[in-house]
Formats: C-alpha cells, structure tokens, sequence
C-alpha cells in the first residue's frame, strides 16, 4: 500500500525544505512546537518522495493538519478556520481526482497508472480536481483567499516556512501528476491555457495589492502568491525548456521568500513595529540586515547579477521558444510592476527618516546565519548560473525531457541566447566600487536639510505625509487600471459562500432533529419526489 521511491526531482524539493527547517530551527523560540515541526516536515519527505497516490494523499492530509495546529497557535480563530476548510477543499477534490484515476486504471503506482484507460470525457474533471488541490494550496486566483492574513497572523519565522515552503508543494504535485503520471503526450487541453493565463492575472493582480500595503508581511504574502502564479504560468506552457524554467525559478523563490521573511521577522522581533507607517531609518542602525534585504530584494526583482535574474531568464526564453508572446508581455509588466513594492520593501523600512529615536532589542546571531544562507546561494548561483542547470538535468532525463545544454558552470544556456554569469557578477561589482567611492567622495559636500519633509528648501511643509511605505498605494489609485484592483476583492464572494454553506447546515441541523413535524415534511417531500418521477 505504501510505496516509496527516491527520485531526483524529490530530492530537489525535500532538500530544499530541509535547508529551510535548518535555518528556521536554529532560531530559538520559547514557543515553537518541534514535535509539530518535525511531524510537518516528516509528511514533506512523504509527499516528495511518494511512489503511489495514497501515500501522497495521505502526507498531503498530515501537512495541512501538521500546518494548521502550528498556525493556530498564533493567528485568530477566523483565520485558522479559513486555512484548514480551504485545504480540507483541496485534499477532498485530490482524493477525488485520485479515486477517479484508480476506477479506471486499477493502480495508484505512477509508473503503472495508463492514462489512457480513462475516457476522454473524464479526464477534464481529473484535471479540473487537480488544479483546485494545486490552486488552493499555492494560492492562485481565486484560490488565494486563506493566504494573506495566513501569513500575516502566523508566527513570524512560520511565515517563511509557509511561503518557502508549505507552496511549493503544489508546484511539486503539478509536475509529478502531468509528467509522472499523466504524461504530456495526453495534456492538449485548453484547459492548460486557462490555467497559464489564471497565473498571469495572479501575479498582476496580487502585485498590484502588494505595492498598496502598509503591512510588511501582507506585502510579502502578495508578492510571494504573484512568484508562484509565474511557476504556474511557465508549467502550464508543457514543455521541458518550461519546467527547467518552473524549476529554477521554484529554487530562487525558496530562498528569496526565506530571506525576506526572516528579515522581517527580525525586524519586528527588534522594534516591535510591523508596519511601513511605523519604520523608516534603520539603515544606520543595522547596515548589515540592509544589506541582507538588499541581495533578497535583487533576486525577488530577477535583475543582474544575483540568482533571480538566472530563472527570469529561463521564463522568458521558454515563453519566446513556444511562441507564447503574449503570456510574455504579461508576465513581464508584472515583473515591472514588482519594482514599486521592491522599492517599498528597502525605503519603508530601512532609508528616509527614522520615525522614532526608541532603544531597540539586540537580534540574536541565530536570525543572521539563517539569512545568510539565503543570500549565499543567491550570490552563489549569480556567479555560476549553470550550478542550477547541473542540478535539474538529472530531473528533466527523469522526467523524459532533454537535458539542457551545459558548457561550464560560469554560462546559462538556452535555445535563444546565453550569458555568462561571472562576466556579468565582475561588470557589477566594478560599477558598485566606482559608484561608492564617488559617493564617499562628495558625501561631505551635501547639503543637510534643517527638515527633511521640506523638500523643496523653502521653507514650505507639506501637509501630506511622505513616508514612501504610507503614500505609495494610494497616489497609484489614479491610475484607472490600479483603482479597480484596489478597490475589488474576492472576499465578498467567498463570504457569500460561506452564508449560504452555513444556511443549509442550519436546514440539515432542523431536518436531522427527528420532531414529528419533521417526518411529516420528509414523508411529503419523499412521495413528491416519486409523484413527480412517475409523471415524467
């Protein structure tokens, strides 16, 4: 019944959830649960390196219920309830699709599931189950209502497993159901373009919400919901150029969103303060934490020369060898659109003025090595880009894609172009010395504003505030297209559900006490029923 395999694509994502635990763990916290840890990532070995469906169903169930108990420790009980009945959704529709697959095939083995045993017409439904399971767990639109305030609420360090983590599970189980599994030869359905584009619009959207924030964690929760929807853009293309891309990009994700979180989880165990309003400053205070934020921030940007510009590269690229333009338009105003909240992230909290003069906790040492593991291999794979191709070749032959070309660790290839990632790591470095020391040089030449709200040096104050983590969001609602996405939410559809969810369980809960009056009524209603078959 219970079947295991270790494979290199379980490798990948196990190891990356170890790293994850490892930097988190050696965190100390008085609260921390390690029975609950350590239970969350035993079900992670389960689901990675599972070999049938039911020993995956089965970790999937541990890590959602492993997850909620961890998070209902600290977050309200509204938002715990939210988590556990969206992915309770999740592990209802998986086992559905699962149930669905074994009718008609006789195995729950990937290797020996046929695909095509199923009929044509039910392969829709499995395929529409599924992506519920992947949608919900990874936050895609319009899926995503239990992801916000789940990584606002949560414990601070939980956030980072959450989203380095816990996400990518549905990427993980994207890849093994339509490579392992199905098998792309089966997958030309439009309901894959649907999908494709339901990533786009995520990452947009999500975007768009995110530069609004004054909430650090809720701006990351965004900005992490919108990297995700570009994996699950760039799987849906079907194609091995594309899950080298999903891959690669799932890499820099785990460990840009590990170092972010962790960096505001400093932040806020240092001041106690969470919001962009209540910040500003600390550059002076704690340099080297900027610095940190700073390599976090140029890899979520995807810009040379650290690590995330490797995996925007593979996206593009892919996207333009299917001929996916306008997927890539999207996709790429998107990216452009993350350079407000970028920006938002290192000037909210760490330049401008500092809004209050308050002595400030020490930050244990334990809070830096963890970041700078992070960092590390983010600059690592800046370097030698192809590092990240020597690890997923072995996954793409064991999946039955082509291999991508490999020359030298320093040069990241791909059908349309190449780069060589130490030429372009010097061309930076040389530029950055160069601009420091100018800087350096006519730092004692500026002028010092008396006050720094006065920006025009004439003696006039404005009567807005212009804190860049206050402002931003809401001088962008003038722009039509922005406005809209502001000022709409799925939640009020989802609240509705959840009336009229609650109304029929008030309806059953007055039908399943058995009065007289109700027996009646069920007597009655039951020869309706067969009054009115009968007639037709």
């Amino acid at each position: 019944m219970f079947s295991f395999a270790i494979t290199p694509l379980g490798n990948l994502f196990f190891g990356l959830s170890f790293i994850a635990f490892l930097s988190l763990i050696s965190i100390q916290q008085k609260e921390r649960s390690y029975i609950l840890y350590t239970l969350l990532l035993s079900s992670l070995g389960v689901i990675f390196y599972a070999n049938d469906l039911i020993t995956l169903f089965i970790g999937w169930e541990i890590m959602s219920w492993s997850s909620y108990f961890i998070i209902s420790k600290s977050a309200k009980l509204s938002t715990s309830q939210k988590y556990i009945i969206f992915n309770l959704g999740g592990g209802f529709a998986l086992l559905g699709a699962i149930v669905l697959i074994y009718n008609f095939t006789g195995t729950l083995i990937y290797n020996d599931i046929i695909f095509n045993n199923i009929p044509i017409e039910l392969r829709k439904p499995i395929y529409i189950l599924l992506f519920i399971t992947i949608s919900i767990k990874s936050g895609v639109i319009p899926f995503h209502y239990w992801v916000v305030d789940t990584y606002q609420e949560a414990d601070n360090l939980f956030s980072a497993i959450l989203s380095a983590i816990i996400s990518k599970s549905g990427i993980f189980l994207f890849i093994i159901i339509f490579t392992k599994i199905v098998g792309y030869k089966y997958l030309y359905s439009n309901i894959f373009d649907i999908v494709a584009w339901l990533g786009v619009i995520t990452s947009i959207v999500t975007t768009v919400k995110a530069i609004s924030e004054d909430s650090i964690k809720r701006l990351l929760a965004y900005s992490s919901i919108a990297q995700i929807g570009y994996i699950v853009t760039i799987l849906s293309v079907l194609h091995g150029s594309s899950i080298e891309a999903g891959l690669y990009h799932t890499i820099i994700h785990t460990f840009v969103k590990l170092l972010l979180f962790i960096n505001i989880a400093s932040i806020i165990y240092i001041t106690g303060k969470s919001k962009f309003s209540e910040l500003g400053g600390l550059l002076y205070r704690y340099p080297i934490l900027f610095l940190l934020l700073l390599i976090g921030i140029i890899g979520l940007a995807g810009v040379p020369p650290l690590g995330g510009f490797n995996s925007k590269f593979l996206i593009y690229t892919a996207l333009l060898e299917q001929k996916k333009v306008f997927l890539l338009v999207a996709i790429m105003f998107s990216s452009v659109l993350a350079f407000l909240y970028c920006f938002k992230l290192i000037y909210g909290i760490y330049l401008g003025d500092e809004v209050n003069n308050n002595e400030y906790k020490s930050l244990p040492k334990s809070y830096y090595i963890a970041q700078i593991i992070g960092a590390s291999i983010l600059v690592i794979l800046g370097a030698l880009p192809a590092l990240g191709t020597k690890i997923l070749n072995p996954i793409l032959i064991s999946l039955d894609f082509k291999p991508t070309i490999y020359k030298s660790l320093f040069e990241l290839n791909s059908h349309f172009a190449s780069f060589n990632g130490a030429v372009i790591m010097g061309i930076f470095i040389v530029i950055f010395m160069a601009i420091l020391t100018i800087t350096l040089l006519v730092k004692n030449r500026t002028i010092k504003p008396r006050d720094k709200r006065d920006i025009s040096y004439c003696g006039e104050v404005p009567h807005t505030n212009l804190h860049y983590g206050y402002g931003l969001g809401r001088e962008l609602k003038r722009i039509e297209f922005i406005r809209v996405i502001l000022e709409n939410s799925i939640s009020p559809y989802w609240n509705r559900v959840a009336l009229i969810t609650k109304d029929s369980s008030s309806i059953l809960i007055t039908l399943y006490n058995l009065t007289v009056q109700n027996i009646g009524l069920l007597i009655i209603l039951f020869f309706t029923i067969l009054l009115f078959i009968g007639v037709k």
